[in-house]
């Protein structure tokens, strides 16, 4: 049964469920209506025999009336007019009027001088009897009326019949008008539909253009533009790293290739062979960690990538990476000037740190100008730390300023420049800071180009 469902649209499952609905509705209605009808016959029918056996009590405080009465019991019996009533009058002695033409048995009855009603037998009645003692010339008379239940079964049947009828053409019409209703209702999502099967794949900047009072399918077609736009964004950053990466490896490996093929030209000497060999293992090495830093990035991306933190003092961990890195800032007459607030405690990964400001510093040292300092300053401010890195003189134009922490991002035309990181070193620092649950920026001030590590200091760390 459910295989089968899943199989229907969504059009013949919503006429399905209103199907069922006014089922149930109608099947109420009628149980309802029913159960109305069967009460409202019983008590009609119960009034009538208190009104047959009142009349009768009126005959006997008449003396001339109820002697012709007793006398002339068939005149009653005309009066009532249908074979199926019964009337009966006694005393304690006799019975003074008995109309039964049925021969209904009349079950033993105790004196009540108040109307009671009771039937005929206890199971499959078929007589209703209302009885009632009076009392007249001093003596205690019985009064006794009945109807047959057949007359009041029998209306009931029609009625059941009618409203079985009547309930079925209910269930039918609202069925139909549910699936047209359905379908009205449903046609902007089909159309929907149908614009989603006309997106392909070479038409990735195809939007969904239907439009709907409906607004849920509004949302609906906002939530798929908006994916599709994602889907866009990723798909050109996939289409842009597939090109970046392509071109970083081939330059390596065109430069083996070209190597190898002039050395094999003719016969070297040991030493143009080892010198070779030195050069095709830079290119191995800059291969080697290009694809390291690669894993790095796609790992750290995984939502499950664990990394273990610890208390880390911040201006002991700058003043070590400092020291080691004096001597390539020194190749350019350059200098690190340093801003550091004592007693900055920060709660990461002390390798991951490492990694991200090292990766800042060789970019300052690479692309800063010779005989310019760099200035790396600390500030807590509140609940956070920002570290910052400044390169003097050096400026990045607004429109790439969004764009330096992509993989491969070139700013200038020129991709013959070398980097340590493997053109990574960026990226990896925007990785190891969502790892942080922290921020990685850059801004140009009036100095310089600034980079911003923002992260969360070790009081609101143990908050969160």
């Amino acid at each position: 049964m459910n295989n089968s469902l899943r199989h229907l649209s969504l059009t013949a499952r919503l006429s399905m469920a209103f199907s069922m609905i006014c089922c149930a509705v109608f099947l109420g209605i009628g149980l309802l209506s029913y159960h109305n009808m069967q009460h409202l016959l019983a008590k009609q029918r119960d009034q009538n025999l208190t009104a047959r056996v009142e009349r009768i009590e009126i005959f006997l405080h008449d003396q001339e009336s109820f002697q012709i009465l007793v006398q002339h019991p068939r005149l009653y019996e005309n009066m009532l007019g249908k074979e199926d009533n019964l009337l009966i009058l006694r005393n304690q002695q006799q019975t003074l009027i008995e109309i039964n033409p049925l021969n209904v048995h009349i079950p033993a009855m105790a004196e009540s001088k108040n109307m009671s009603f009771v039937d005929n037998q206890l199971e499959f009645a078929t007589t209703r009897l209302a009885y009632k003692t009076v009392v007249f010339n001093q003596q205690y008379y019985q009064l006794i009326a009945g109807t047959q239940l057949d007359e009041a079964q029998a209306t009931l049947d029609q009625y059941l019949w009618k409203l079985i009828l009547y309930s079925v053409l209910g269930i039918i019409m609202a069925s139909l008008l549910g699936r047209w209703v359905g379908g009205y209702l449903l046609k902007s999502l089909n159309q929907l539909i149908a614009q989603t099967y006309q997106i392909q794949g070479s038409q990735s900047h195809q939007r969904i253009e239907a439009q709907s009072t409906s607004v849920e399918v509004e949302k609906l077609r906002s939530a798929m533009n908006a994916m599709l736009e994602k889907i866009q964004i990723n798909y050109d950053q996939l289409a842009r790293f597939s090109e970046d990466i392509a071109h970083e490896l081939r330059t390596p490996l065109n430069n083996l290739i070209g190597q190898t093929q002039i050395m094999l030209m003719q016969s070297r000497s040991q030493q143009e062979l080892e010198q070779l060999l030195y050069s095709h293992l830079e290119e191995y090495e800059r291969l080697s960690k290009m694809i390291d830093n690669m894993l790095f990035i796609a790992r750290s991306e995984h939502s499950d990538y664990l990394i273990e933190k610890q208390n880390i003092d911040l201006a002991s961990l700058i003043l070590e990476l400092v020291h080691y890195f004096e001597f390539l800032a020194e190749d350019k007459n350059m200098a690190f000037i340093l801003a550091l607030e004592t007693g900055v405690q920060i709660y990461a990964n002390t390798d991951l740190l490492k990694r991200a400001l090292s990766n800042l510093m060789i970019n300052a040292i690479d692309y800063g100008l010779e005989d310019q300092d760099i200035v790396i300053s600390t500030k807590s401010t509140g609940h956070h730390v920002e570290i910052e890195v400044l390169t003097k003189n050096i400026f990045i134009d607004d429109k790439h300023l969004n764009h330096v922490f992509d993989r491969f991002y070139q700013i200038d035309s020129s991709r013959h420049h070398k980097a340590k990181t493997g053109g990574l070193g960026l990226s990896i620092v925007r990785s190891i800071m969502m790892l942080h649950r922290a921020e990685a920026s850059a801004y140009n001030s009036p100095q310089g180009i600034v980079f911003r590590l923002k992260m969360n200091s070790l009081e609101n760390f143990e908050k969160l």
